[in-house]
């Protein structure tokens, strides 16, 4: 029997940062700067933001008691830089933590907090782009969110 389950968000994971992308476009386009050729970010690859996505992390409610994380990763066996992806559930517990309803907004955003530290912390050297999380994750009560 599966259990309900209630999506929260989504994390992007990248192969590298954007500041990296940017300077390894930078490089690219130094080799060519003696020539007459001079190259868009197109012909590196097309911008950082889905050029170099690799996977994303699925935050749900699992049965009401616990959140959890899955982890979709590019079917691949090296990962390079390219625009034709076929994601795979990795993991469907990346990240577990019990939870309970007489638990206070305020440990629900440790515990959010958490996975995604723990996440960062699995999947390091890849970069995690928490840039909407960590706008909102404060300004949420996550408690009427999840149950």
């Amino acid at each position: 029997m599966l259990l309900p389950t209630s999506i929260l968000f989504e994390l992007y994971v990248y192969r590298l940062d954007q500041n990296a992308y940017l300077q390894k476009f930078q490089e690219y386009a130094n080799k060519y700067s003696e020539t007459s050729y001079h190259p868009s970010i197109d012909d590196f690859g097309g911008v950082w933001q889905y050029n170099e996505i690799i996977g994303y992390l699925t935050f749900y409610i699992s049965g009401r008691t616990q959140l959890r994380v899955e982890y979709h990763m590019i079917d691949a066996k090296k990962i390079v830089k390219t625009r034709r992806k076929t994601f795979i559930l990795n993991d469907d517990s990346f990240c577990t933590r019990s939870i309970y309803k007489s638990m206070r907004n305020k440990n629900l955003i440790a515990i959010i907090q958490d996975c995604i530290d723990d996440c960062k912390s699995r999947l390091n050297p890849r970069y995690i782009d928490t840039s909407f999380i960590d706008n909102t994750l404060k300004h949420t009560n996550w408690k009427k969110v999840i149950f």
